[in-house]
């Protein structure tokens, strides 16, 4: 559906990850949404999206082989002192450097971090960058 729409309006630069990564100056760019960071999941629906989000991760990071690789997260894996082993398990074992992600809002932008175990963290949420483009390096 996405790229239909984009040929009928005449997107032609859009792409989705998913499953995949896009090579783009000397990265291999990877990710998925990701989810909750919080150590209870409530429930089957909370479980069965999760293990689906790292099944995705772990994919598009494998198809990105050895390339050096930048991800791209909604939920951060880490936020204040909750930390998703899980999601950090993945980055570790791909050699993950750099993660950025959203999904933080308003008085959260103190709770986000912004390294953990070698992985460097930046928060790009909207609000967060003035809803100004920022420079991913």
């Amino acid at each position: 559906k996405f790229y239909n729409f984009c040929e009928n309006n005449q997107f032609k630069d859009f792409y989705i990850l998913n499953n995949n990564h896009y090579e783009y100056n000397g990265y291999a760019i990877c990710g998925t949404r990701g989810w909750f960071y919080e150590e209870e999941r409530s429930g089957d629906h909370d479980q069965k999206v999760f293990k689906r989000e790292l099944i995705r991760l772990e994919a598009s990071l494998k198809a990105a082989g050895e390339k050096n690789k930048m991800v791209f997260l909604h939920y951060p894996p880490v936020y204040g002192n909750q930390v998703c082993e899980e999601i950090l398990e993945v980055l570790k074992a791909h050699n993950v450097k750099k993660v950025y992600h959203g999904h933080i809002h308003g008085a959260g932008f103190n709770n986000a971090v912004k390294e953990y175990d070698g992985i460097e963290f930046k928060l790009i949420s909207c609000d967060c960058i003035d809803f100004t483009p920022c420079f991913i390096a």
